[in-house]
């Protein structure tokens, strides 16, 4: 029984530290900003460390919320984590203007909704702020 559990935990720190490893290996961060209900076809590239650890540290961070809604409110962006030797990763993002974050991971993934946390907001807007034409939300209406 014990060795077994043992077995369980040494088994999910490996999963855990896998999905953790993959992100480390971020090349950069494609992103297309939105206005209104349209996605632009314009994309950006984040390839500065400093930006892609920003992408990385807030999806790493932000918790799946537990009652799972989705998001009606267009997005504010939409960005890829561009990752070498992996399938790359999606996820929407919005940021209000009273400083809520929230991202949902685009299928093929689990397509999960996630809040992020104040700090990340923070850090998220200034890069935006500084490369990006975004504008923030006013407030998020998710689906009932």
């Amino acid at each position: 029984m014990k060795r077994n559990l043992l077995i369980m935990i040494i088994l999910l720190i490996s999963i855990s530290a896998c999905s953790t490893n993959e992100l480390e290996n971020v090349e950069k961060v494609k992103a297309s900003s939105w206005i209104g209900n349209e996605k632009q076809s314009e994309e950006v590239a984040f390839k500065k460390k400093e930006e892609v650890d920003v992408f990385v540290g807030a999806t790493n961070n932000a918790k799946e919320l537990d009652d799972q809604k989705v998001i009606k409110t267009p997005p504010v962006l939409t960005y890829d984590l561009i990752i070498e030797g992996s399938n790359n990763k999606a996820f929407q993002l919005w940021i209000t203007e009273d400083g809520k974050g929230f991202i949902q991971s685009l299928l093929p993934e689990d397509s999960l909704t996630y809040r992020l946390d104040e700090d990340s907001v923070k850090d998220v807007t200034n890069i935006l702020n500084k490369q990006v034409n975004v504008t923030l939300i006013p407030r998020i209406e998710f689906e009932k």
